[in-house]
């Protein structure tokens, strides 16, 4: 800077005259040099501060330039998305004429220690409802699961799905007492309604390539909720369970190993086992002595995104099926009751078969049409007879005794009186999903299924509120109505958003559809004290619903 001012003054004084030569004084000289010094002085200080301004700019670019990196970096390894929904039925079921029914209400008795089914064997007139229907115009749920999926390392993956499934201005499911069990336990978090709360639905890791083979293996919370074909009513492309959905449709814990081929075709099979029930120590006499494990196997005999074709073939087996899981029961209108497992009561397998085919109809005009036929057979083997306390109105007051029951064998008040017959039962799956070419966005749904008198599969979860359609011991029928929204431009490969119409109607043969206590009858011979019931039995029923969706 002093060599900058002595600069300065050189200059002028080499001007001929300087600054004297317009009558400048030495005085004003020095002030016009302090005033160019001060105006050095702030041209430095600005230059100081762009240069500070182009470290901190550029300091700010590659911190931002490190975290696209990192982003990037992380973008492969990990996924979130999820779906919401919101839904509303009104459904209208009838019941027969006449029936018994154990579960017609509760009392507590302290000679027994334990809630009790209260049975009024001598007055049925007042207590059996008479011939007519039930309805609820309209019942609100939502509906959200959150999918999470990382990479730790290459050959590894974690999947999780938290769910939250809850029926507006309810904190559990208590909708439908007397005719359709409601219930909360392990079998139904996050599957069925129950209160705000998320749930985990699935929770399970997978080490593929394993020794540098197509062979895989995987433990945790299964994903064998909504299997396939189920994913086409509920508006999705693929499946998103491992089992086929004739046969089960209940979340458990346990373990997979799997092997993957491709040729002559791609496919995959894996061998599978879970625990339904831990039993722990065996000393308590109130509480089951063995634990439930399922083994079984699903083999993906096709699976070709090219060809748009599928054929799942799957068996299990339940062994030592427990009488109630343990958890909340809501059995009558007098309320929730609490239950554990008493006894295991025997096997139950599961065989199934689903076939899924995509195809152009070109003399119709259309395209992508989703195809589907599944049959399952289940076959219910008891090897012991359970019991549990009861307590009846003989008139007087009221009575005590032991009720007896095993695997689709009944009720009795003596053991010799329960069935304990091996009986297979079976089950047929059939739709289809047309995308509407005059109708933009539209998709139009056709499906039917049907149950044998002792069909008997493992379903607890279910998209509907009541009942999942397949464990029918009869006929239902579905029509469904899907419409893409105009929702703006899709951010997101999982985006979705699309309202979805359906009509149901069921139509009963049999009775105590997907529970495996209680022997099956026709409805019409419900009249008989012989042929009592657990829950109110459905001659014929119809819902219908709307569903307002977004998938993200």
């Amino acid at each position: 800077m002093k060599r900058l001012m002595g600069l300065l003054v050189a200059v002028f004084l080499m001007v001929p005259g300087g600054l004297w030569a317009y009558g400048a004084s030495q005085e004003e000289l020095l002030q016009r040099i302090q005033q160019l010094e001060q105006e050095l002085q702030a041209l430095k200080q600005q230059l100081q501060e762009v240069k500070q301004a182009q470290e901190e700019t550029s300091e700010s670019v590659e911190e931002m330039s490190d975290f696209v990196d990192k982003l990037k970096d992380n973008a492969g390894k990990f996924q979130i998305w999820g779906d919401i929904r919101t839904r509303i039925d009104s459904t209208r079921a009838y019941v027969p004429e006449s029936y018994w029914s154990y579960f017609n209400g509760f009392t507590y008795s302290n000679e027994v220690h334990a809630m009790v089914p209260f049975i009024d064997k001598t007055d049925k007139e007042h207590w059996t409802p008479v011939k007519g229907h039930r309805e609820n115009d309209t019942v609100w749920t939502n509906r959200m699961r959150i999918n999470f999926k990382v990479n730790p390392t290459e050959n590894t993956n974690v999947k999780v799905r938290l769910a939250y499934y809850k029926i507006w201005g309810m904190s559990d499911d208590y909708v439908s007492p007397e005719i359709f069990p409601g219930m909360s336990n392990n079998f139904s978090f996050g599957v069925r309604p129950s209160d705000s709360r998320l749930y985990v639905d699935r929770a399970y890791f997978n080490w593929v390539n394993v020794g540098g083979y197509p062979i895989w293996i995987s433990f945790g919370r299964r994903p064998t909720t909504h299997g396939s074909p189920q994913h086409l009513r509920e508006g999705l492309d693929k499946k998103e369970a491992s089992p086929s959905g004739i046969n089960i449709d209940v979340p458990f814990d346990g373990a997979t190993i799997g092997f993957q081929y491709r040729w002559p075709w791609p496919g995959r099979i894996r061998f599978c086992y879970g625990r339904g029930f831990e039993s722990g120590f065996k000393m308590p006499i109130d509480r089951a002595k063995d634990d439930v494990d399922f083994y079984g196997f699903v083999w993906d005999v096709i699976d070709d995104p090219d060809r748009n074709m599928m054929l799942i073939v799957q068996a299990f087996k339940a062994e030592g099926v427990m009488d109630f899981p343990e958890g909340t029961w809501f059995m009558s209108k007098l309320g929730p009751t609490y239950v554990t497992t008493r006894n295991n009561l025997g096997d139950i397998y599961e065989l199934g078969a689903t076939w899924i085919h995509k195809v152009d109809i070109p003399y119709l005009g259309l395209e992508g049409v989703d195809y589907f036929l599944s049959v399952g057979a289940s076959i219910t083997d008891p090897d012991a007879i359970g019991s549990m306390p009861i307590a009846y109105y003989n008139g007087t007051g009221f009575s005590f005794a032991k009720m007896y029951y095993t695997l689709l064998g009944g009720f009795a008040n003596a053991v010799n009186a329960v069935n304990t017959d091996t009986h297979t039962g079976w089950a047929v799956y059939v739709g289809a999903r047309i995308p509407l070419p005059w109708v933009p966005g539209a998709k139009l749904g056709l499906e039917y299924n049907y149950g044998s008198k002792w069909w008997m599969p493992f379903m607890v979860a279910t998209d509907d509120v009541y009942i999942n359609k397949l464990t029918t011991r009869g006929h239902v029928a579905e029509v469904y109505w899907i419409q893409d929204l105009p929702a703006g431009e899709a951010l997101s490969k999982y985006a979705k958003v699309f309202l979805r119409l359906g009509f149901q109607y069921f139509w009963f043969n049999y009775s105590g559809s997907g529970m495996w206590l209680g022997e099956p009858h026709e409805i019409h011979e419900l009249d008989d004290l012989a042929n009592t019931q657990m829950f109110m039995p459905i001659d014929h029923m119809y819902n219908l619903y709307a569903s307002f969706e977004i998938y993200f």
